[in-house]
């Protein structure tokens, strides 16, 4: 069997990203404002592949989206409700895969050009 770790290296790892978590802060009014906090000890490089794109026309507007693959070394905690900023564009995050439960690269698939 091939093992799949062995397809990443850290040479790959060039492009800087972001991990956020959605937080809640109290506004001091008995309320609660959301923001969007970085994860601390997320990994900071990976390398991007774009796997699909498109667009459709909704309501007079041209919606599009994007289907990626970010892959990443291992840090622990990362969730789907997370989101992904990388040169100023925000992913949401569709699937995080751990490579063979292997505690060594994070493939994630993300989804761009969507609401967050």
């Amino acid at each position: 069997m091939v093992d799949k770790c062995a397809k990443y290296d850290a040479r790959m790892l060039r492009e800087p990203v972001t991990f956020q978590r959605k937080t809640r802060t109290a506004n001091g009014r008995g309320g609660f404002t959301e923001t969007w906090a970085t994860l601390a000890d997320a990994a900071d490089r990976g390398v991007l592949k774009a796997l699909s794109g498109s667009e459709r026309l909704m309501a007079d507007r041209v919606d599009a989206t994007t289907r990626n693959r970010l892959v990443v070394r291992y840090f622990s905690g990362l969730r789907e409700e997370d989101r992904v900023v990388i040169r100023d564009r925000t992913y949401n995050i569709r699937f995080v895969n751990n490579v063979e439960f292997r505690d060594r690269w994070l493939e994630i698939d993300l989804d761009g050009g969507v609401a967050t």
